[in-house]
């Protein structure tokens, strides 16, 4: 799962709603919550990993759902992990993201029921060597703390060395004519109202400006790390060459009146090709293709074994089981291994702008044509197995005004689902996040279930879902421990069969553009 590079420069951290917790535990409680998780939650998985599955209840009723097996897609993410290991514990785009793509490949090519190819793109590959510096030179010397006074956000710029720079305050920098001249002189930036990060940053830089360092708003304690990108970032696109930092607002408030400062930098951004893997089926009507996508990658930091092992091995095993069974769907599936998620949703990106706004896409002869007119839906599967787990439907309401009853009735789907299983689960919003986004804003519907990543566990959502209050539904996610100790095997089969169920019954149905279109039935 992608950081929401929709997020505002200034914004905002989920509350938590519990009180009369003490500061003392406040302050101490992170690593023994994250050990505790681990203990409470690695004992639930290992009960059914060796013991056997959860109960069923109805698996003649809808034997797609209980013909896949959690055993197999487990195997997916040891191979996965072992990949990883061989990488330097990760599977982004420059690691092993390519060799993550050629095991999907050769599952398909040896039990698959469908055409594979890669679709290839480029993707921009930011990397930090060493931290940042940031120092107050003029009238006084001040030596600022990296990640604590200042940060260097992500997409910003390469590796610089400046000394002794003059500075000039932007009360606003959306426009040229409200800045003057900035050339030679490092930028402090007190507002973008009415542009973006990258739209201010990029326009200094076409000034002159050396570098660009945006101020937060008071109430926020933590400098950002934002994208300072175009969101919708293709190749031949711009990238910042200059330095942009974020600053606390106090930080802020000394550059304002600092006359000379220092700025080093250690960064580099490449352009390297990465793919998309494409699994296009050969039977069911190609005018009601549905898409069902989970993104392959992980960060640089971490093996990424639930973000997004868990959806991508999920979404394999759901291919090969129906292959295996004979399963004739009515309407076309294609199933899609999104690359570069973890860089800004860019592989989902490519895919649907290539078909939706006419990018330039490197397609071969070889290669079966999707038509954009013939995706009926998507569904979206990113993370389904965070250890301290919270079933989430994502909740259609929130796609734009012309996928929202299409969104709607895919959200149905899920919630038969959990409802015929007596399953507890939340609705979660659908504005940003992953791979599900390109395809609501060019008016396709979507929707799809995850158990969470960094959100904090509340005292009432634990007595709902179990697990450990006060604690992150994932304390691994985009970290290294992300590996199969970071598994939950109880959420693994539920959310992988809740994917299973959907895919099956949507495929099946006949009239599919006219359920997507009905009104739900809320």
């Amino acid at each position: 799962m992608s950081s929401n590079e929709q997020q505002p420069l200034l914004g905002s951290t989920r509350s938590n709603p519990d009180t009369g917790v003490s500061a003392w535990w406040a302050s101490r409680s992170r690593d023994v919550l994250s050990l505790l998780t681990v203990l409470l939650l690695l004992g639930t998985g290992l009960g059914i990993w060796v013991y056997g599955t959860l109960p069923t209840s109805d698996p003649s009723a809808h034997p797609h759902e209980y013909a896949l097996s959690t055993d197999n897609i487990r195997r997916h993410l040891t191979k996965l992990l072992e990949i990883a290991r061989e990488h330097n514990n990760s599977r982004s785009v420059t690691t092993g993201h390519a060799a993550s793509g050629s095991y999907v490949l050769s599952q398909l090519e040896k039990y698959g029921s469908c055409d594979s190819y890669k679709q290839r793109f480029v993707s921009p590959v930011w990397t930090v060597t060493q931290p940042p510096t940031l120092r107050v030179r003029e009238p006084y010397r001040v030596d600022y703390i990296h990640e604590t006074d200042f940060e260097l956000m992500r997409y910003g710029g390469r590796s610089a060395n400046i000394t002794h720079a003059r500075t000039t305050v932007a009360a606003r920098a959306c426009a040229a004519k409200d800045i003057g001249d900035v050339s030679g002189r490092v930028v402090v930036v007190e507002s973008t109202k009415g542009c973006s990060l990258f739209e201010a940053a990029f326009m200094l830089e076409q000034m002159g400006a050396r570098a660009v360092v945006f101020v937060r708003a008071a109430q926020y304690k933590q400098p950002s790390r934002m994208r300072v990108r175009l969101v919708e970032w293709k190749e031949g696109d711009a990238l910042m060459t200059i330095p942009v930092l974020s600053v606390t607002h106090s930080v802020g408030q000394v550059l304002a009146h600092a006359s000379r400062v220092d700025i080093e930098t250690h960064s580099q951004i490449d352009e390297v090709e990465t793919f998309n893997i494409l699994c296009v089926g050969r039977t069911g009507d190609p005018r009601n293709t549905i898409v069902v996508g989970a993104h392959l990658d992980s960060v640089r930091d971490g093996p990424g074994i639930n973000d997004n092992g868990s959806g991508s091995s999920s979404i394999l095993e759901i291919q090969l089981t129906l292959a295996r069974i004979r399963f004739a769907p009515h309407n076309r599936l294609v199933f899609a291994w999104w690359g570069a998620e973890e860089d800004g949703l860019l592989g989902s990106r490519h895919f649907t702008h290539t078909m939706a706004r006419n990018w330039t896409n490197k397609w071969t002869p070889h290669e079966p044509r999707v038509e954009w007119t013939d995706i009926a839906l998507n569904l979206n599967f990113d993370m389904l197995a965070s250890p301290n787990y919270i079933a989430l439907v994502h909740n259609g309401t929130h796609a734009p005004h012309t996928t929202r009853t299409g969104s709607q009735r895919i959200q149905r789907v899920f919630e038969n689902y959990f409802a015929r299983h007596q399953y507890a689960y939340e609705v979660t919003d659908m504005r940003g996040g992953s791979d599900f986004l390109p395809f609501v804003q060019n008016g396709v519907p979507a929707g799809g279930v995850l158990t969470g990543a960094g959100e904090v566990k509340s005292i009432k959502e634990r007595l709902v879902h179990g697990g450990l209050a006060h604690a992150a539904l994932d304390t691994c996610y985009h970290r290294d421990c992300d590996t199969l100790l970071n598994i939950n095997i109880e959420a693994l089969q539920k959310m992988s069969r809740a994917a299973m169920y959907a895919v099956s019954t949507l495929a099946s149905t006949v009239d599919l553009r006219g359920y997507l279109a009905g009104q739900p039935e809320f």
